[in-house]
């Protein structure tokens, strides 16, 4: 990383931006946290964005030396949220009621016209996402929720998951754009305990695998808009709600790698994990291909510059490490259907 300040050429002044950077500072609960990650985050911050405000929004007891930050804003811990059962009747906990509570906190405190939402696990390598956010002007007038766009990064920003399209699979890692956008994105209710209420149906949309985490957040920020946008599980994926999909995000949202936008990963997502991978990155909407959204259905005059031979790499990448997983999903469902009848039966 560059370690010198950066020189504001875009046309949003750094004072203007505030970044909310959310989460936990070191290992809190059962999340492990990188040793020193954080303080590498709000570092970042001051060399790409300086002049920029800085909101910390974290929780109680948390280590706070040696950060530096401009505003702190401590949130109750609201804990581990269900989603759903494994079949040996353990329920599975997720982290996302922490999240909303804590970008949800900071936003509120934002009195500058755009905000950046950043997880305190990552950090900004440059500011091109100014630049990105301003880039795409045209807009339709369906589904056309925000004021402006928000950008987001590709990162579990998702195409295809098991071998299928899937829809609304949008990323919750940083999120950069006006305010009262970005806050009507995570202005909705914690989400509630899922509850075993039927033998064997252990996630709603049972035999389907449950929604996403990343789907529920958009969902959730969608609903408050048009309540009639609805997933039934992870691989709902009719013609019509691929289509609604589409259109939200070209309409709202700008979707680019994480290196086009200056975002930079933790290890943890940088090394480790499949999302790192060619299998996984795959898998996940590219730039070119949002570009391809916005021209289909905001601006057909825009030119996509997508070369042959890097569409055909991506497609060849889909096709060893995407497309096979299709059938085994299948095979999947249907041995999840039977156990859903399996235990009906007997009750």
């Amino acid at each position: 990383m560059d370690l010198g300040l950066k020189i504001n050429n875009n046309s949003i002044p750094f004072e203007e931006i505030t970044v909310v950077v959310q989460g936990p500072v070191q290992t809190f609960a059962d999340r492990q946290q990188e040793d020193g990650i954080t303080q590498r985050c709000l570092r970042s911050v001051r060399q790409m964005l300086p002049g920029a405000h800085i909101i910390l929004s974290t929780w109680k007891d948390q280590d706070l030396a040696g950060l530096d930050y401009d505003q702190l804003v401590i949130s109750e811990d609201p804990g581990p949220n269900t989603r759903y059962y494994k079949k040996n009747g353990t329920p599975q906990h997720y982290n996302n009621n922490r999240q909303i509570v804590s970008t949800l906190a900071g936003l509120k405190q934002v009195q500058t016209k755009y905000v950046v939402k950043l997880r305190s696990d990552n950090y900004l390598e440059s500011n091109d996402f100014i630049n990105i956010q301003q880039q795409y002007k045209s807009r339709c007038d369906a589904f056309k929720f925000l004021k402006e766009r928000v950008v987001v990064p590709n990162i579990f920003t998702r195409k295809y998951a098991k071998g299928h399209r899937v829809a609304f699979h949008v990323s919750d890692f940083f999120y950069f754009g006006l305010t009262e956008d970005v806050l009507a994105l995570w202005q909705f209710e914690l989400i509630p305990e899922f509850t075993l209420t039927k033998p064997g149906m252990l996630n709603d949309g049972y035999p389907d695998y449950p929604v996403d985490c990343t789907q529920l957040l958009f969902l959730n920020a969608l609903k408050q808009f048009d309540p009639t946008i609805h997933l039934n599980g992870l691989l709902d994926n009719n013609k019509h709600t691929i289509y609604q999909s589409e259109l939200c995000m070209a309409n709202n949202l700008v979707v680019a790698s994480a290196e086009d936008i200056g975002l930079g990963l933790c290890k943890k997502f940088k090394e480790k994990v499949r999302v790192s991978k060619p299998k996984g990155k795959c898998a996940h909407y590219q730039y070119r291909e949002w570009q391809e959204l916005y021209k289909k259905y905001c601006d057909a005059r825009f030119d996509v510059n997508y070369p042959l031979k890097e569409k055909l790499g991506l497609f060849f990448e889909r096709c060893l490490y995407v497309f096979p997983v299709y059938f085994e999903t299948k095979i999947n469902l249907c041995r999840r259907t039977k156990f859903f009848l399996k235990n009906n039966k007997l009750n």
